[in-house]
Protein backbone atom coordinates (compact mmCIF):
# COMPACT_ATOMS: atom_id res chain seq x y z
CA UNK A 1 0.00 0.00 0.00
CA UNK A 2 1.53 3.32 -1.04
CA UNK A 3 1.86 6.44 1.04
CA UNK A 4 -1.02 8.28 -0.72
CA UNK A 5 -3.43 5.45 0.04
CA UNK A 6 -2.36 5.46 3.67
CA UNK A 7 -3.02 9.18 3.92
CA UNK A 8 -6.48 8.80 2.35
CA UNK A 9 -7.34 5.96 4.71
CA UNK A 10 -6.17 8.02 7.70
CA UNK A 11 -8.31 11.00 6.66
CA UNK A 12 -11.40 8.83 6.14
CA UNK A 13 -10.85 7.13 9.49
CA UNK A 14 -10.58 10.51 11.20
CA UNK A 15 -13.79 11.73 9.57
CA UNK A 16 -15.58 8.55 10.59
CA UNK A 17 -14.41 8.98 14.19
CA UNK A 18 -15.58 12.61 14.26
CA UNK A 19 -18.97 11.54 12.87
CA UNK A 20 -19.28 8.83 15.49
CA UNK A 21 -18.49 11.24 18.29
CA UNK A 22 -20.94 13.85 16.98
CA UNK A 23 -23.98 11.58 16.61
CA UNK A 24 -26.00 9.57 19.13
CA UNK A 25 -25.32 5.83 19.25
CA UNK A 26 -28.95 5.28 18.17
CA UNK A 27 -32.31 7.06 18.01
CA UNK A 28 -32.84 8.96 21.25
CA UNK A 29 -36.36 7.54 21.80
CA UNK A 30 -34.85 4.04 21.88
CA UNK A 31 -33.14 4.98 25.16
CA UNK A 32 -36.44 5.27 27.04
CA UNK A 33 -36.97 1.95 28.87
CA UNK A 34 -40.04 0.04 29.87
CA UNK A 35 -40.62 0.44 33.63
CA UNK A 36 -42.66 -2.05 35.72
CA UNK A 37 -45.90 -0.47 36.89
CA UNK A 38 -45.59 2.38 34.40
CA UNK A 39 -46.65 2.86 30.81
CA UNK A 40 -45.30 5.13 28.11
CA UNK A 41 -47.96 7.67 27.22
CA UNK A 42 -47.83 8.11 23.46
CA UNK A 43 -44.74 8.30 21.31
CA UNK A 44 -41.68 10.25 22.30
CA UNK A 45 -41.42 13.79 20.93
CA UNK A 46 -38.16 14.91 19.37
CA UNK A 47 -36.73 18.40 18.97
CA UNK A 48 -33.79 19.87 17.03
CA UNK A 49 -31.99 23.20 17.58
CA UNK A 50 -34.46 25.10 15.44
CA UNK A 51 -37.48 23.70 17.33
CA UNK A 52 -36.12 23.45 20.88
CA UNK A 53 -37.88 26.68 21.90
CA UNK A 54 -41.20 24.88 21.37
CA UNK A 55 -40.42 22.72 24.40
CA UNK A 56 -38.32 24.97 26.65
CA UNK A 57 -38.77 28.47 25.31
CA UNK A 58 -37.26 30.32 28.25
CA UNK A 59 -34.24 28.02 28.64
CA UNK A 60 -33.50 27.13 25.02
CA UNK A 61 -30.69 29.69 24.69
CA UNK A 62 -28.69 28.09 27.50
CA UNK A 63 -28.92 24.65 25.90
CA UNK A 64 -28.07 25.98 22.44
CA UNK A 65 -25.05 27.68 24.01
CA UNK A 66 -23.65 24.22 24.74
CA UNK A 67 -24.01 23.00 21.15
CA UNK A 68 -27.32 21.21 21.71
CA UNK A 69 -28.14 18.79 18.89
CA UNK A 70 -31.22 16.72 19.76
CA UNK A 71 -33.86 16.24 22.47
CA UNK A 72 -36.29 13.39 23.02
CA UNK A 73 -39.17 13.65 25.53
CA UNK A 74 -41.22 10.72 26.85
CA UNK A 75 -44.20 10.87 29.22
CA UNK A 76 -44.91 8.00 31.62
CA UNK A 77 -48.06 7.27 33.62
CA UNK A 78 -49.40 4.62 36.01
CA UNK A 79 -52.73 3.31 37.24
CA UNK A 80 -52.86 5.91 40.03
CA UNK A 81 -52.80 8.72 37.43
CA UNK A 82 -49.32 9.70 38.53
CA UNK A 83 -46.97 10.96 35.83
CA UNK A 84 -43.30 11.38 35.00
CA UNK A 85 -41.53 13.19 32.18
CA UNK A 86 -38.14 12.01 30.90
CA UNK A 87 -35.98 14.28 28.73
CA UNK A 88 -32.76 13.17 27.02
CA UNK A 89 -30.62 15.95 25.57
CA UNK A 90 -27.75 15.11 23.23
CA UNK A 91 -24.89 17.62 23.14
CA UNK A 92 -22.36 15.91 20.90
CA UNK A 93 -19.61 15.34 23.48
CA UNK A 94 -18.76 14.76 27.12
CA UNK A 95 -17.57 18.31 27.84
CA UNK A 96 -20.69 19.98 26.44
CA UNK A 97 -22.99 17.58 28.29
CA UNK A 98 -21.10 18.29 31.52
CA UNK A 99 -21.28 21.99 30.73
CA UNK A 100 -25.06 22.19 30.42
CA UNK A 101 -25.48 19.88 33.42
CA UNK A 102 -23.08 21.99 35.50
CA UNK A 103 -24.93 25.18 34.56
CA UNK A 104 -28.06 23.83 36.28
CA UNK A 105 -26.76 21.70 39.16
CA UNK A 106 -26.86 23.10 42.71
CA UNK A 107 -23.81 23.47 44.94
CA UNK A 108 -25.60 21.82 47.83
CA UNK A 109 -27.66 18.88 46.69
CA UNK A 110 -28.37 15.18 47.10
CA UNK A 111 -25.71 13.88 44.71
CA UNK A 112 -26.05 10.29 43.54
CA UNK A 113 -23.82 7.90 41.55
CA UNK A 114 -25.85 7.63 38.35
CA UNK A 115 -24.18 8.08 34.98
CA UNK A 116 -21.15 10.32 35.20
CA UNK A 117 -22.78 12.36 37.99
CA UNK A 118 -26.32 13.13 39.10
CA UNK A 119 -28.41 14.74 41.81
CA UNK A 120 -31.94 14.46 43.16
CA UNK A 121 -34.34 17.05 44.49
CA UNK A 122 -38.03 16.77 45.33
CA UNK A 123 -39.70 15.46 42.20
CA UNK A 124 -36.50 15.87 40.14
CA UNK A 125 -33.51 13.73 39.18
CA UNK A 126 -30.93 15.01 36.70
CA UNK A 127 -27.70 13.39 35.52
CA UNK A 128 -25.27 13.40 32.62
CA UNK A 129 -23.64 10.44 30.93
CA UNK A 130 -21.11 10.83 28.12
CA UNK A 131 -22.67 13.23 25.59
CA UNK A 132 -26.16 13.02 27.12
CA UNK A 133 -27.90 15.19 29.72
CA UNK A 134 -30.97 13.52 31.22
CA UNK A 135 -33.69 15.33 33.18
CA UNK A 136 -36.48 13.49 34.98
CA UNK A 137 -39.50 15.10 36.62
CA UNK A 138 -42.30 13.44 38.61
CA UNK A 139 -45.61 14.67 39.89
CA UNK A 140 -47.50 13.62 43.04
CA UNK A 141 -45.37 10.53 43.71
CA UNK A 142 -44.89 11.27 47.40
CA UNK A 143 -42.28 9.25 49.30
CA UNK A 144 -41.77 6.79 46.49
CA UNK A 145 -40.75 9.56 44.08
CA UNK A 146 -36.99 9.30 44.47
CA UNK A 147 -37.00 5.49 44.21
CA UNK A 148 -39.07 5.53 41.02
CA UNK A 149 -36.97 8.29 39.42
CA UNK A 150 -33.79 6.45 40.41
CA UNK A 151 -35.03 3.24 38.76
CA UNK A 152 -35.88 5.13 35.57
CA UNK A 153 -32.53 6.95 35.62
CA UNK A 154 -30.55 3.75 36.08
CA UNK A 155 -32.34 2.13 33.16
CA UNK A 156 -31.67 5.12 30.89
CA UNK A 157 -28.00 5.22 31.93
CA UNK A 158 -27.71 1.50 31.15
CA UNK A 159 -29.31 2.05 27.73
CA UNK A 160 -26.82 4.83 26.97
CA UNK A 161 -24.00 2.48 27.97
CA UNK A 162 -21.50 5.28 28.53
CA UNK A 163 -18.16 5.25 30.31
CA UNK A 164 -19.62 7.30 33.17
CA UNK A 165 -16.59 9.54 33.61
CA UNK A 166 -16.05 13.22 34.36
CA UNK A 167 -14.03 15.43 31.99
CA UNK A 168 -10.34 14.64 32.55
CA UNK A 169 -9.41 18.31 32.99
CA UNK A 170 -11.30 18.49 36.30
CA UNK A 171 -8.66 16.29 37.93
CA UNK A 172 -6.15 19.15 37.63
CA UNK A 173 -7.93 21.29 40.22
CA UNK A 174 -6.26 20.99 43.66
CA UNK A 175 -8.40 19.46 46.41
CA UNK A 176 -7.63 21.79 49.38
CA UNK A 177 -10.29 24.48 49.63
CA UNK A 178 -12.28 23.29 46.63
CA UNK A 179 -16.01 23.66 47.18
CA UNK A 180 -17.76 20.32 46.56
CA UNK A 181 -19.58 20.20 43.22
CA UNK A 182 -18.38 23.70 42.33
CA UNK A 183 -16.78 22.61 39.04
CA UNK A 184 -18.26 23.92 35.81
CA UNK A 185 -17.52 24.17 32.10
CA UNK A 186 -18.11 27.46 30.29
CA UNK A 187 -18.24 26.98 26.51
CA UNK A 188 -18.46 30.61 25.41
CA UNK A 189 -17.41 34.06 26.66
CA UNK A 190 -15.48 33.08 29.76
CA UNK A 191 -15.18 36.08 32.11
CA UNK A 192 -17.32 38.02 29.63
CA UNK A 193 -14.69 37.99 26.87
CA UNK A 194 -15.60 36.27 23.61
CA UNK A 195 -11.95 35.58 22.69
CA UNK A 196 -11.45 33.56 25.89
CA UNK A 197 -14.16 31.18 24.62
CA UNK A 198 -14.27 28.03 26.82
CA UNK A 199 -12.89 27.22 30.27
CA UNK A 200 -13.18 24.69 33.07
CA UNK A 201 -13.69 26.37 36.44
CA UNK A 202 -13.80 25.37 40.09
CA UNK A 203 -14.94 27.43 43.09
CA UNK A 204 -12.75 27.65 46.21
CA UNK A 205 -12.76 29.05 49.71
CA UNK A 206 -9.64 29.24 51.87
CA UNK A 207 -9.31 31.14 55.14
CA UNK A 208 -12.53 33.00 54.44
CA UNK A 209 -11.46 34.12 50.96
CA UNK A 210 -13.49 32.96 47.97
CA UNK A 211 -11.94 32.64 44.53
CA UNK A 212 -12.12 30.63 41.33
CA UNK A 213 -9.51 28.61 39.47
CA UNK A 214 -9.80 28.03 35.73
CA UNK A 215 -8.23 26.11 32.85
CA UNK A 216 -8.40 27.20 29.21
CA UNK A 217 -7.42 24.88 26.38
CA UNK A 218 -6.49 27.14 23.46
CA UNK A 219 -5.89 24.38 20.90
CA UNK A 220 -2.22 25.18 20.25
CA UNK A 221 0.69 27.11 21.71
CA UNK A 222 0.29 29.75 18.99
CA UNK A 223 -3.40 30.20 19.82
CA UNK A 224 -2.58 30.52 23.51
CA UNK A 225 0.00 33.22 22.83
CA UNK A 226 -2.40 35.16 20.59
CA UNK A 227 -5.17 34.88 23.17
CA UNK A 228 -2.96 36.24 25.95
CA UNK A 229 -1.72 39.08 23.75
CA UNK A 230 -5.30 40.10 23.06
CA UNK A 231 -6.21 39.78 26.73
CA UNK A 232 -3.26 41.91 27.86
CA UNK A 233 -4.09 44.58 25.27
CA UNK A 234 -7.37 45.33 27.10
CA UNK A 235 -5.37 47.07 29.85
CA UNK A 236 -4.89 50.58 28.47
CA UNK A 237 -3.41 52.05 31.67
CA UNK A 238 -0.36 49.85 32.20
CA UNK A 239 2.45 48.54 30.00
CA UNK A 240 1.59 45.17 28.53
CA UNK A 241 3.35 42.29 30.33
CA UNK A 242 5.82 40.15 28.46
CA UNK A 243 3.87 37.21 27.09
CA UNK A 244 5.96 34.09 27.52
CA UNK A 245 5.42 30.66 29.07
CA UNK A 246 5.22 30.77 32.86
CA UNK A 247 3.51 33.02 35.40
CA UNK A 248 2.12 36.44 34.59
CA UNK A 249 -0.59 38.87 35.72
CA UNK A 250 -3.12 40.50 33.43
CA UNK A 251 -5.15 43.45 34.66
CA UNK A 252 -8.75 42.80 33.64
CA UNK A 253 -10.74 45.99 34.20
CA UNK A 254 -13.93 43.99 34.67
CA UNK A 255 -12.64 41.09 36.80
CA UNK A 256 -9.59 42.57 38.54
CA UNK A 257 -5.99 41.28 38.36
CA UNK A 258 -5.86 37.76 36.90
CA UNK A 259 -2.86 35.70 37.96
CA UNK A 260 -2.23 32.94 35.47
CA UNK A 261 0.28 30.57 33.93
CA UNK A 262 0.81 29.36 30.39
CA UNK A 263 2.40 26.26 28.89
CA UNK A 264 1.75 24.88 25.42
CA UNK A 265 -1.95 25.02 24.56
CA UNK A 266 -3.00 25.36 28.21
CA UNK A 267 -3.63 28.50 30.26
CA UNK A 268 -4.64 28.21 33.90
CA UNK A 269 -5.22 30.86 36.51
CA UNK A 270 -7.14 32.43 39.37
CA UNK A 271 -9.95 34.96 39.64
CA UNK A 272 -10.10 36.55 43.07
CA UNK A 273 -7.66 37.06 45.99
CA UNK A 274 -4.05 36.55 44.94
CA UNK A 275 -2.31 35.53 48.19
CA UNK A 276 -2.07 31.82 47.46
CA UNK A 277 -2.18 32.09 43.67
CA UNK A 278 1.35 31.02 42.73
CA UNK A 279 1.36 27.93 44.95
CA UNK A 280 -2.00 26.80 43.62
CA UNK A 281 -0.99 27.43 40.02
CA UNK A 282 2.19 25.40 40.54
CA UNK A 283 0.13 22.52 41.90
CA UNK A 284 -2.11 22.75 38.86
CA UNK A 285 0.93 22.75 36.59
CA UNK A 286 2.10 19.49 38.13
CA UNK A 287 -1.33 17.91 37.73
CA UNK A 288 -1.73 19.10 34.15
CA UNK A 289 1.67 17.70 33.25
CA UNK A 290 0.44 14.23 34.22
CA UNK A 291 -2.58 14.33 31.90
Amino acid sequence: MNRVNLIVISILAGLALQSALAAPSGPLPSLFPELPGWQKQGKAETFLPETLYEHINGAAENFLGYDFEQLAVQNYGNGQKQTMIAEIYFHGGLENAFGIYSSEKPLAGDYIPIGSQGYAEEGVLNFFCDAYYVKLNSFDLGRQGKAVLTALAENIAAAIGGKNILPEMLAAFPAPGKIPHGERYILHNFLGHDFLHSAFTADYEQQGAKFQLFIIRAGSEENAAALLQKYAALDKKNPAPVIKPGLLTINDRYNGPIRLSWRGELIWGMVGPQAAADALLETMAEKLAKQ
